[in-house]
C-alpha cells in the first residue's frame, strides 16, 4: 500500500447514428449531424489503497437500472468496488433518450440496441482509465464566470414564479418583482498532472443548464466545447470532465459556444497559476439508498398547468403526463445517492436536476472545506425543486416523468447527502 496517488483517465465515443430521436424539449427532433461527439468519460484514483472512479456521460439524464448495470460490470472487470464507481449525466439537451424518461420518449422512440449497448462502453472507459493510473499530483483551484447565466424564475406580485421563456403570454398586467432565486458563478477545478506537469485529466465544476445548443445536431453542448479549448492549450492526452452542478433552474444567455470559450478562459487562466496541494489524498465513497415520496398528483392540477403560461398544444402533454402518473399509480421511488471525496474536496450527487438552492446549502452546510455538489447523478427522478417554487407554480413545479419528488423528497434527499459527507469527513486519515 502506498499514498502516493495514482490517476488515469479515459473517453469512449458513444454517438448514436444520425437520425435517431434527441431528448430535451416537449416533442422529440430527429438528429440531423453531429457538432461535436457524445462521450463516456471516467476519471480513476488510487490512494492509500482506496480506489475511486467518477464517470460523466453525455446524457440529458441516465436512469438507476441502466446505471446499476454499468457499474456492475466496470466492478467486474476492474476490481474497483461498485460503492466506489459514481457517476453523473451533461444533462445536453442534443443527445438520444435515455430510456422512457422523459417526454416524447414513446413518440420518438428509444433507440434500444444503442441504450443496450451504454453499460459495455462506461465499463470501457472505466477499465481503460484504471488501466492508464500513474504518478500524479493533485492542484485544486477557483474561478469564476459570472457572464451569460441567469435564474430562469421570475417572481410576480401575484404569488406566481414563471420561466423567462414564457414571459408575454398573459402576465403584463402584473408587477415582476425580480428575479426568484441565485445564481452560483463558482468554477470548482480540480487537476491531476503527471511527472511531467502535464495534466492526465481537469475536473471541472459549473452550474449552468447544459441546454445552450438546442439545435438538431448532435452535441455535448458548451462542456464539448471547453473540452476542446482545453485540449488545444494543454495537450490532446488531457481528458477534460465536466461536474454538473445544481442548475436546474438557471438558464444560459449566450451561444454554446460564447459559453464554453468564457469557461474555458476562466479554467486555463486558473490552471496556469496551479500548485500541487501538500500531503496525502484521501479518497472514499458513500451511496445509500433513499425512499422519496411523490408529489400529490391525485389532486387537481389544471390551475397550476394554466398559470405556467405554456401554449395549449404544451399544456396538453402536461395533462397526458399527469394521467400517466395517476394511472401507474407510484407513489415513492427507492433510488440513490452518492457522495465522494478527493482529500479535502467533498462532492454530494442527487439523482435529478437541483434547483440551486438546495445546492448552496450543501456548500454551506458541509464540513469538507470545499464542496461540490452534482446533480442528475446515480438515477433519474425529474426536478428536485424548493418549497417556494413549489408554491409558487412554474415548469419545474407541474407534475410528470420529469418532476416528481415532493419537496419534503427533495428535502430528505439534501439532508442524506449533507449526512454522507459528514460521515467521509470524520472517516479521513
Amino acid at each position: 500500500m502506498t499514498n502516493t496517488l495514482l490517476a488515469g483517465a479515459a473517453e469512449v465515443d458513444f454517438t448514436p447514428p444520425v437520425g435517431t430521436a434527441m431528448a430535451g424539449a416537449l416533442t422529440p427532433r430527429v438528429s440531423q449531424g453531429v457538432d461535436d461527439p457524445l462521450t463516456i468519460k471516467a476519471l480513476v484514483l488510487e490512494s492509500g489503497g482506496v480506489k475511486l472512479a467518477y464517470v460523466l456521460l453525455d446524457l440529458i439524464a441516465l436512469h438507476r437500472r441502466t446505471g446499476d448495470a454499468a457499474v456492475a460490470l466496470a466492478s467486474q472487470r476492474t476490481g474497483i468496488p461498485a460503492s466506489h464507481i459514481v457517476w453523473a449525466a451533461s444533462h445536453t439537451h442534443t443527445g438520444p433518450y435515455p430510456g422512457e424518461v422523459l417526454f416524447g420518449a414513446e413518440e420518438g422512440g428509444v433507440a434500444q440496441g444503442w441504450l443496450a449497448s451504454l453499460p459495455a462502453k462506461f465499463a470501457s472507459a472505466v477499465e481503460l482509465a484504471h488501466q492508464a493510473r500513474r504518478p500524479a499530483r493533485l492542484c485544486r483551484q477557483r474561478g469564476y464566470c459570472h457572464q451569460m447565466i441567469h435564474n430562469r424564475r421570475l417572481k410576480f406580485k401575484d404569488g406566481r414564479e414563471l420561466n423567462t421563456w414564457l414571459l408575454h403570454k398573459g402576465e403584463e398586467e402584473v408587477q415582476c418583482l425580480g428575479s426568484a432565486g441565485p445564481v452560483d458563478p463558482e468554477v470548482g477545478i480540480l487537476s491531476f498532472d503527471d511527472e511531467r506537469g502535464v495534466p492526465i485529466a481537469i475536473l471541472w465544476h459549473y452550474t449552468l443548464h447544459t441546454n445552450a445548443n438546442f439545435g438538431p445536431r448532435f452535441s455535448a453542448d458548451y462542456p464539448g466545447v471547453v473540452a476542446g479549448r482545453l485540449r488545444e492549450r494543454f495537450g490532446t492526452a488531457t481528458v477534460p470532465i465536466f461536474m454538473p452542478g445544481a442548475f436546474a433552474d438557471i438558464n444560459p444567455t449566450g451561444s454554446y459556444r460564447q459559453i464554453g470559450d468564457a469557461l474555458a478562459e476562466v479554467i486555463i487562466k486558473r490552471m496556469d497559476q496551479r500548485r500541487p496541494v501538500e500531503g496525502a489524498t484521501a479518497l472514499g465513497a458513500l451511496k445509500e439508498e433513499v425512499t422519496v415520496p411523490y408529489r400529490d398528483f391525485t389532486s387537481d392540477q389544471e390551475q397550476r398547468i394554466r398559470a405556467s403560461q405554456w401554449p395549449p398544444d404544451a399544456q396538453e402533454c402536461f395533462r397526458k403526463e399527469l394521467a400517466r402518473m395517476k394511472q401507474q399509480g407510484d407513489t415513492e421511488a427507492r433510488t440513490l445517492l452518492q457522495a465522494w471525496r478527493i482529500g479535502e474536496v467533498g462532492f454530494a450527487s442527487l439523482p435529478g436536476e437541483l434547483f440551486v438552492e438546495w445546492g448552496l446549502k450543501i456548500k454551506a452546510e458541509s464540513p469538507f472545506p470545499w464542496t461540490f455538489p452534482v446533480e442528475l447523478g446515480g438515477d433519474y427522478l425529474g426536478y428536485l425543486v424548493t418549497a417556494q417554487a413549489w408554491k409558487a407554480g412554474g415548469y419545474e413545479s407541474l407534475i410528470c416523468r420529469s418532476a416528481k419528488p415532493s419537496v419534503e423528497g427533495v428535502a430528505l434527499m439534501t439532508d442524506g447527502a449533507l449526512n454522507l459527507l459528514r460521515k467521509l469527513w470524520k472517516s479521513r486519515g
